[in-house]
């Protein structure tokens, strides 16, 4: 069976609590089946043409410089047969038929659904990709910005250096770089999770991009749980994505999420920025000192909580309280 891409990209903007929507585009490899539009719906892109997306940071103020972000990988079993991404083998589409694990060459990761079952499985929780998994890796890391060992070997010169997954081990060159498909078969169908929260230090229009292979999403998670995100759904030509108009930020700090998976071939994620750039933008790699994993989210004050803990004690007063309620039952009318 021939592996077909697809790039399914969706820019979102959402309150809180809710669920994230997708809007398809085609790709240049994607144009072979229309993608299900009837499931795609866009909110970001209704701002006026031109205009930027304001979000508020998650935790307004100035704080002290991070040292990297909370990340994890798995790889599963190549012949993995869970995947519950649907494919229409009649019009050769995703998001529609039958799920794609049900083919003999269904194997392995295609979109995010397997990505989240990953997820699950990594966590202990009962999932169709419980057992499948090989190898994992769970610690802070400085940046966001790995790849496997054909990525290394085929595509540096093109779109920048990138780390190995920690777990993985330079793999022997294979000497041609045309097979999409070919690579190490120990270093295929892995996952990747980035999570934190990224320092803004000067407030002003910002943009985040992705380098993926195969997909991608990004969250940024402002005040009250409000979000911005990109992402490519299933298997895409490798690209880096950002957001289709700046976002103006303020200085704080802004909790985020990345996850990617790398099916067949060559696979990289890394999550790259802009600082007021509208055209012909020059993307760099996040430093680890705008980078805090959660651990590094300054607590409220020792002072701060025994003087809260004195102040509960003192209204929890049994002689105390039944004073107020007498004090409330004196009152004319009450």
């Amino acid at each position: 069976m021939q592996c077909h891409e697809f790039d399914m990209t969706y820019f979102t903007l959402l309150p809180p609590d809710s669920t994230s929507p997708k809007a398809p585009r085609r790709g240049a490899l994607g144009r072979v089946g229309q993608l299900l539009a009837a499931a795609a719906t866009v909110l970001a892109l209704a701002q006026p043409a031109g205009a930027a997306y304001v979000l508020a940071p998650q935790y307004s103020g100035d704080f002290g410089a991070g040292a990297g972000v909370d990340a994890e990988f798995h790889r599963i079993r190549n012949d993995w047969s869970g995947s519950a991404v649907l494919w229409d083998e009649t019009n050769l589409r995703f998001g529609a038929g039958v799920p794609i694990g049900t083919f003999p060459w269904g194997t392995g990761l295609w979109g995010q659904v397997d990505w989240a079952a990953v997820q699950q499985a990594a966590a202990g929780e009962l999932s169709a990709a419980s057992g499948a998994i090989v190898q994992s890796f769970e610690g802070a890391l400085p940046a966001i910005n790995h790849a496997n060992s054909r990525y290394s070997e085929c595509y540096t010169a093109t779109w920048g250096p990138a780390a190995l997954v920690p777990f993985f081990a330079p793999a022997a060159p294979l000497g041609n770089c045309d097979n999409g498909e070919a690579g190490d078969p120990a270093q295929q169908n892995w996952t990747a999770r980035y999570s934190g929260f990224i320092r803004i230090t000067d407030p002003g229009e910002y943009n985040f991009s992705v380098l993926h292979d195969d997909g991608f999403f990004f969250r940024l998670i402002g005040a009250d749980g409000a979000e911005l995100g990109i992402g490519r759904d299933f298997l895409n030509p490798r690209d880096r994505v950002g957001f289709d108009q700046n976002l103006v930020l303020g200085e704080g700090l802004y909790g985020f999420e990345l996850g990617a998976w790398n099916r067949a071939g060559a696979g990289v994620v890394d999550l790259r920025w802009t600082s007021g750039c509208s055209n012909g933008c020059e993307w760099t790699l996040l430093p680890s000192e705008n980078l805090l994993t959660a651990a590094q989210v300054p607590e409220p004050s020792a002072a701060a909580l025994v003087l809260l803990s004195l102040l509960a004690a003192w209204l929890a007063h049994p002689r105390r309280l039944s004073r107020w309620r007498r004090s409330r039952c004196s009152r004319p009318g009450v």
